[in-house]
């Protein structure tokens, strides 16, 4: 009778997965394309309305559109006196505000370049500049310390904020509220206000730093400010306790930029590198480096685009995978199959009478699979708690333990154990055992250890602290746990009021308006 050998789980591996379901590589692009142009590029925005993707570069003297698909300059807008800054487009697409040094923010028609509105109030530049969610309310933020919110159609000033002590470099409006606002300023600060509210900030965070952007995260209980070499994450929500600070750069962080539908952030600095940072476990998944200094960046689907403090542009472009019935044929793996050196003089082709036999390839058999087929059930679990294993594939630990489970050999595989190997299982728990993917086969295995080990532990101080750290960890995964499902009672509460007084139609409507 044949082995069965141990089947190893398969689970999908949330680094390396985007939202969209495909894998994301930042080590995979086409030659970048450069512009140059004359002066700072202190902004690129984006507008991908499904119609057209334009990107909005805006250097010293003029608003360049570019798009990506003719791979040229679209349109430019230069009707200013001097420099200008920060084009934003509208949500829809249809317009484009900028700012100017002499304190006017003026508003084109992206599809006639026409200059609909100037917005005339402050004193001096006005840097950002951002279209409130309801598209009839401009927000400003000026060198004059000032937050002004404009009324599109009648060009008049609706409210204007005036709590920063210093220049107002960075600001955005929320995604879901027209009435808050968000800016950031060289005074080390950011502030929320409320026009509701009145003329005072309803929150106030200090960054530490003098801030020189922000970023306000998908639905809105999140903003990210970068200033010196540090990033840092915000819970307004929680009334604006820091949650995160990051220093992917070893420069000042000019720039931010939300990437992969809002599930990851791009930084750019002065040490001339864009970074990724996965906002799911805030590290750092990819890196491109530039000629220059970035100064701005942006991002969407497959191109990222960097603006530089000498004027030059370059846009990078992923390059497409070879798909053949599934299966990659460009990647590194695939080329090295082909470059087979020893076989380029050993062409061979057979004969009419020759019998060519199919070469198989033999599965290796894991070094746990042999101890398993002896019984011996220690070694087996000894050879996937080794330091590699445990770091590069836990999944093979995870698949043995199950196949013990499945065998009732679990408690014989961790009967008898020294100090140090209960200090390595006792490790892979504390590591593993709040992992969706592994809880519900570790906690199997830690109720095991607690029967076995813990009466014993006092002998040790190491084993016994880390039944200690398992305890807490625990401990603070049923608080979470508990908190989540106070959470789902009251959405469940506040949607079943609101859908109370919505009475569903009768099936006899239903069918005599369908018949």
């Amino acid at each position: 009778m044949n082995f069965k050998r141990t089947e190893i789980l398969k689970f999908p591996d949330v680094r390396e997965v985007d939202p969209g379901g495909e894998v994301s590589d930042w080590k995979r692009w086409e030659s970048p394309i450069s512009i140059q142009e004359y002066g700072a590029i202190n902004k690129i925005d984006i507008s991908n309305t499904g119609n057209q993707l334009l990107f909005a570069i805006t250097s010293y003297s003029k608003v360049l559109l570019y798009d990506p698909v003719i791979k040229d300059v679209y349109k430019s807008f230069s009707k200013f006196q001097d420099a200008c800054y920060g084009g934003k487009f509208r949500r829809d697409g249809k317009l484009l505000s900028i700012g100017t040094s002499e304190g006017q923010i003026k508003v084109f028609d992206v599809a006639t370049k026409t200059m609909l509105r100037i917005f005339k109030g402050h004193t001096t530049a006005v840097r950002r500049s951002d279209f409130t969610p309801d598209n009839t309310h401009l927000v400003s933020f000026s060198d004059d310390k000032n937050v002004c919110i404009w009324d599109l159609p009648s060009e008049a000033v609706i409210e204007t904020f005036a709590g920063h002590t210093d220049y107002v470099r960075c600001g955005a409006s929320m995604n879901l509220s027209s009435d808050l606002v968000t800016s950031g300023s060289y005074d080390q600060t950011v502030k929320i206000w409320d026009r509701r509210s009145g003329p005072e900030p309803v929150c106030t965070i200090n960054h530490g730093a003098p801030v020189e952007d922000l970023v306000v995260l998908p639905g809105d209980a999140l903003i990210v400010t970068a200033g010196g070499s540090n990033v840092k994450f915000w819970d307004i929500a929680g009334g604006g306790r820091e949650l995160v600070n990051l220093s992917p750069h070893h420069k000042t962080v000019t720039s931010l930029g939300l990437a992969d539908n809002g599930q990851t952030l791009l930084t750019g600095s002065l040490d001339r590198h864009i970074k990724r940072v996965d906002l799911e476990n805030f590290q750092v998944t990819g890196n491109l480096s530039f000629p220059s200094s970035i100064l701005s960046v942006g991002a969407v689907d497959k191109y990222v685009i960097g603006g530089m403090v000498d004027g030059l542009i370059q846009i990078h472009e992923k390059r497409p995978e070879t798909m053949v019935d599934g299966v990659k044929k460009d990647n590194k793996k695939a080329r090295r199959a082909k470059n087979l050196r020893y076989m380029q003089f050993s062409h061979f082709e057979s004969s009419s009478g020759d019998f060519i036999v199919d070469s198989q390839d033999m599965p290796i058999e894991r070094r746990f699979d042999k101890f398993l087929r002896k019984f011996e059930y220690s070694k087996a679990l000894n050879q996937t708690l080794k330091p590699y294993v445990l770091q590069k594939k836990p999944q093979y630990t995870h698949s043995l333990l199950y196949e013990l489970i499945r065998r009732d050999g679990l408690k014989t595989a961790l009967m008898g154990r020294d100090e140090f190997s209960q200090l390595v299982i006792l490790k892979y728990l504390n590591d593993n055992i709040t992992d969706v993917r592994f809880s519900r086969v570790l906690h199997h295995v830690a109720n095991i250890m607690v029967d076995l080990y813990l009466p014993l532990a006092g002998k040790s101080s190491k084993v016994e602290q880390a039944f200690t750290k398992l305890a807490r960890k625990l401990e603070r995964e049923i608080d979470l746990v508990e908190n989540l499902t106070g959470v789902q009672g009251m959405l469940d509460t506040v949607l079943e009021a609101s859908n109370a007084g919505q009475h569903p139609p009768r099936v006899e409507k239903e069918i005599f308006k369908n018949s």
